[in-house]
Parts: C-alpha cells; sequence; structure tokens
C-alpha cells in the first residue's frame, strides 16, 4: 500500500504540533522540505525545529534537504532510526561517501531528482539507495502544478527495479492531489508527499483520510 507524508511545508506553522497530532493518525509519516535559500530560493526548517518535530511525532519522517552541504547538515540532526535523509547529488562531491554517512547514523539513503533530471543520474548509486524521490514541480516553493512528463521517470524506475530484482522504494513531491494519485499509484510510485491538497482545504483531516481511502 502507498504510504501518505503531508509536507509540512504547507502547513500553520504558528500551530505546527497541533497541525501534527490531528494528522498522525491517518498518515504514514511527515515530509519537512528543508530550503536555506542558497540551493532553492527559499527558506524553510532548520535542524532545531527538525529535531523538535522529530520528539513530537513517533511517524516516520523524510527529510528532503534543498541545502548546500548536506553532509555538514545531518550532523546537527537528532532523529529516530529509519528516518529518510533526501538529498541532491549536485550537493554532493561523492555522493556515495554521504550515503554511507546517512547509513552510519541507522537512517534512510534517498536520491531526489529535479523535473528535468534524467534517472540516469541514480543508476551509478542506486544499489546503495533505500528511496529515489521524483519530484513532480520545481524545488523551490510549495502550490505548484503537477508536471505530467514526470510520470515517465517512475515508470522508467519501476521497470529499472523490476529487471534488477532492486529494492528501493520510489517516492513524489509536488502537485499530487485526489486527481493524479490514481495515476501514480498505477505508474509504481510507494511514497507521496502531499501539501496543498491536505493544508489547503477547509479540512484537512477530512482530505487526508479521502486521499488515504485512495491509496
Amino acid at each position: 500500500m502507498i504510504k501518505i507524508f503531508p509536507s509540512l511545508m504547507s502547513a500553520n506553522i504558528l500551530e505546527l504540533k497541533e497541525e501534527i497530532k490531528k494528522l498522525e493518525p491517518y498518515c504514514d509519516g511527515f515530509h519537512l522540505d528543508v530550503m536555506d535559500f542558497h540551493f532553492v530560493p527559499n527558506l524553510t526548517f532548520g535542524p532545531h525545529i527538525i529535531n523538535m518535530i522529530a520528539k513530537t511525532t513517533s511517524k516516520e519522517l523524510c527529510v528532503h534537504l534543498m541545502v548546500e552541504h548536506p553532509e555538514k547538515f545531518i550532523d546537527y540532526l537528532q532523529l529516530p532510526e529509519n528516518s529518510i535523509i533526501a538529498f541532491h547529488k549536485t550537493t554532493i562531491p561523492k555522493p556515495s561517501n554521504f550515503i554511507k554517512q546517512i547509513k552510519k547514523k541507522g537512517w534512510k539513503a534517498s536520491l531526489a531528482l529535479d523535473p528535468d533530471e534524467s534517472i540516469d543520474n541514480a543508476i551509478s548509486i542506486i544499489k546503495d539507495l533505500d528511496q529515489v524521490l521524483v519530484m513532480s514541480v520545481r524545488p523551490g516553493f510549495s502550490g505548484q502544478e503537477f508536471i505530467p512528463q514526470t510520470l515517465t521517470k517512475v515508470k522508467e524506475l519501476n521497470k529499472y527495479r523490476k529487471k534488477n530484482k532492486l529494492t528501493f522504494r520510489i517516492a513524489m513531491d509536488g502537485g499530487i492531489n485526489e486527481e493524479n494519485l490514481p495515476e501514480l499509484i498505477k505508474a509504481g510510485v510507494d511514497d507521496v508527499a502531499i501539501a496543498s491538497a491536505i493544508f489547503k482545504t477547509k479540512d484537512p483531516v477530512k482530505a487526508l483520510k479521502k486521499l488515504k481511502n485512495q491509496a
């Protein structure tokens, strides 16, 4: 069954604990988009806030690092085992070493692919990855429309996974809602980060339940 991770970037930051607690019974985990205003033109969660969130919920966390020097950033994180760390290959001189650094902490390694980025950029390290995160919008801002062409990438990853008998999960983030979720599942997506389709509704819990029923 597909896992749904509400993306806290779109949550009410002044009521973050309350938002987490009311959604927690109905989701599989929470997605955190971490931006440093350098790698992408936006600024979101710092290590202190991330660590506080980790203490607030028992659900799985996916921390998507859109930052320069992610290898330094994770030294400040205090996350439970099996938390997911997603990174962009262009931010790391030696991705294989960074994956080892992630796994040494007991976390899972995920490579994020931008909408224009080929799966070829993942192949050299894919056997060491626990997840590949396909971005279906441009990194940086919530509320963008889903880019349909990114589904081709999901299908290619799913085909490669089956052919090579690998177990990495395929995740997707950006513009996901109840209209396109069935198509994503059919293409082979395992995990989805959902922001506006949950938090920009009148009743986020009701919206999450509806998405969960689809999954």
